[in-house]
């Protein structure tokens, strides 16, 4: 997807994360490689974003947040985020089998969460010595994303509803509408969950093991 250098345009914000990352960094120490895992676990999000002809605008830590500009495109790019996700858990947890210390902050393998709004995005550029000029993005449509990304547990994949009622995601299966409250009494924002059906799942954590659900 083309995005301009300034203006505004209507689309789609779609943000990726992953769950329960303060805990997994407090568990972890310098010589886990915690940066390589969360690029294992973001790269493949990416890579499905841009197949399906969204652009990933920026990196936030966890998390990444991309711009897309039709209904397809989304839920393509939901559904193999989801499989891309099921094939690393599947990985981490053979080898946890095994090497049980290896990623040990995240039994089973990683858990994602993708939140999405459509809206306007006021879109500007911003420079920095080691990044160059990157775009910046400012939208009502990425803050209701990223509000909506606290609800529900576990991997999910949640919609707000401009992009649920008036943007074509309500044309495959989802559950809700869901609320939860906005922080500083900002009141209530709605949500739907997109059935993605046995496409995700999380990795294989044995009882009394520590799950990622947040």
């Amino acid at each position: 997807m083309e995005l301009p250098k300034i203006g505004t345009i209507e689309a789609y914000a779609m943000i990726v994360d992953i769950n329960s990352f303060t805990p997994m960094v407090s568990k972890s120490s310098q010589s886990d490689l915690i940066a390589q895992f969360v690029r294992d676990a973001l790269s493949g999000g990416v890579d499905m974003v841009q197949k399906h002809g969204g652009s990933v605008v920026s990196f936030m830590g966890d998390a990444f947040l991309a711009i897309l500009d039709n209904p397809d495109s989304v839920y393509m790019s939901c559904t193999g985020i989801a499989k891309d996700l099921d094939r690393q858990c599947e990985y981490v947890s053979n080898h946890q089998e095994d090497y049980p210390d290896d990623w040990h902050y995240a039994k089973g393998g990683p858990s994602l969460k993708i939140s999405i709004e459509y809206g306007w995005i006021d879109i500007s550029t911003i420079y920095s010595e080691v990044l160059g000029e990157q775009r910046l993005l400012i939208s009502p449509a990425i803050n209701y994303a990223s509000r909506i990304s606290s609800g529900g547990e576990g991997n999910r994949c949640l919609v707000g509803p401009e992009a649920f009622n008036k943007h074509g995601m309500n044309q495959w299966i989802n559950s809700g509408p869901y609320s939860i409250i906005g922080k500083n009494n900002e009141g209530e924002y709605h949500y739907w969950e997109l059935d993605l059906g046995d496409v995700w799942r999380e990795g294989r954590i044995d009882s009394g093991d520590e799950t990622y659900w947040g």
